[in-house]
């Protein structure tokens, strides 16, 4: 079922146009920042096409499609060549005493006629029933009339198929959030890395004006000691940054079935771009209309009715019809003395199984209530997913735009301490403070960008965008 059909349906005409509408302009942007994403654009469809767990997903939808093609088969014909020949000897017989009936006759028929045109000579028959030297050959045909179980279990797979399908493209949405938030990730970890290195930077000027001020008298070796300390700390949150970008490149090129060191190219004009969203209630009421859990949910439950149906038409006989044509006869020949054909109309009327389906429809009955209930709790599952990811989208942004005033706020206090340390007229514990504020407000403005983006990927899986 598609989007437009599941509006007809659910909702009155006047909130379909707004809907329908709604939902055509969000697809619409999402389309045109999809395009706008060349580098990233470019990874998601590899992905799409190359990973692993969404293969299999693509495996199980074939499997179900050809376990309905071959339910679509059992309504044609089934023909086959069949052929069996006997020889046995023994058992069972029966006699037929032709001679003790037919040769007084004929002798008498004989004796009136003056002839011998009747023969007297006529011996009893004694035949096995078991055939000996004796062959049959056909092809035999078998077409179904009407038979109620093909019709439902055909109407019910071809539902499986729809279920199937929304949850490839469910999986597909899924992995394309997760190629999103794996590329945030990275480039997060590699700024991460790339701030620390360069303040690395800052504390080597600061190690080598500490020494200076050491040299001439203005500053104790203590401190030169604590500025090394400063540095042996730094190198060590570098080995683990880079740890940290090492294995967020391998999980990126895990999900695109990629060589796990391959290198990845950044997107600037994706990570400048900032999405625009309606409210949460709107961001709801699109969600039920386009997320493929909804459209799985919904062919399990077409499915289930179908085979409750199917359970509870066990009343209904089967009708159809077989035909045979092939030879039968000894010593195997097919002459034309052996030929023969049949045609047979028949019925099969399942009168009582034990109570089978009656537990069937019970259990038919279940699973359909099961979904309904599956079905409510998805909705209000949704609903509250959005909210929260909406939510977090509106925090993002704000942290981000705290944390870049702050790290304009620290970077210009580190300025003034940084040159007050230079010429001897500022602590080393103010420097040390101030260019501690300056780091954690790079790191901090750095993640709030990425954590940003990842917000909205996660605002975008869940509104089915």
């Amino acid at each position: 079922m598609n989007s437009v059909q599941i509006i007809n349906s659910v909702y009155p005409t006047g909130a379909k146009l707004l809907l329908a509408g709604l939902l055509l302009v969000i697809i619409g942007l999402s389309s045109a920042l999809a395009q706008q994403n060349g580098v990233l654009q470019e990874y998601i469809e590899q992905g799409v096409e190359r990973n692993l767990t969404l293969l299999n997903a693509i495996l199980d939808y074939e499997s179900a499609a050809s376990e309905l093609r071959s339910t679509r088969g059992r309504f044609m014909p089934e023909a086959s060549l069949e052929a069996s020949y006997s020889l046995a000897s023994g058992g069972r017989t029966i006699d037929f005493p032709l001679g003790d009936l037919f040769n007084p006759v004929y002798g008498t028929l004989n004796e009136l006629t003056g002839s011998q045109r009747f023969p007297t000579n006529m011996e009893n028959i004694n035949e096995q029933l078991l055939p000996d030297n004796f062959h049959e050959t056909k092809i035999r045909i078998v077409q179904p009339l009407f038979n109620s179980d093909l019709y439902f279990s055909y109407r019910a797979q071809r539902d499986l198929v729809s279920a199937r399908e929304a949850r490839l493209n469910a999986v597909e949405n899924d992995l394309i959030k997760e190629i999103r938030l794996s590329y945030h990730n990275y480039f997060a970890s590699a700024d991460q890395l790339a701030i620390l290195e360069s303040n690395r930077e800052l504390v080597q000027e600061l190690v080598r004006t500490t020494e200076s001020l050491v040299r001439n008298g203005k500053a104790t070796i203590d401190q030169q000691y604590t500025a090394e300390f400063e540095l042996t700390e730094l190198d060590g949150s570098i080995a683990y940054a880079r740890r940290q970008q090492q294995t967020a490149k391998a999980r990126f090129n895990q999900l695109l079935d990629r060589e796990l060191s391959a290198s990845i190219e950044k997107d600037e004009a994706y990570f400048e771009s900032r999405g625009d969203y309606p409210d949460a209630d709107i961001l709801q009421e699109t969600s039920l209309l386009v997320r493929p859990e909804f459209t799985e949910l919904s062919a399990s439950r077409a499915a289930a009715a179908n085979l409750l149906s199917m359970n509870r038409t066990t009343a209904i006989p089967d009708l159809f019809v077989v035909g045979d044509l092939g030879y039968q006869g000894r010593n195997y020949s097919f002459s034309s003395d052996q030929e023969f054909w049949f045609v047979q109309f028949g019925m099969r009327w399942s009168l009582f199984r034990g109570f089978q389906n009656r537990e069937k429809i019970a259990r038919s009955r279940i699973e359909l209530n099961r979904l309904d209930n599956r079905y409510r709790e998805l909705e209000q599952e949704i609903q509250l997913r959005v909210t929260d990811a909406r939510n977090a989208v509106t925090a993002a942004q704000a942290r981000e735009q705290a944390a870049i005033t702050g790290l304009e706020a620290a970077e210009s206090g580190f300025r003034i301490v940084m040159r007050r340390y230079e010429e001897n007229s500022a602590l080393m514990v103010e420097y040390l403070r101030a260019q501690d504020m300056y780091t954690r407000a790079r790191l901090s403005a750095s993640l709030a960008r990425y954590q940003l983006k990842s917000a909205e990927a996660v605002l975008e899986r869940e509104t089915g965008r």
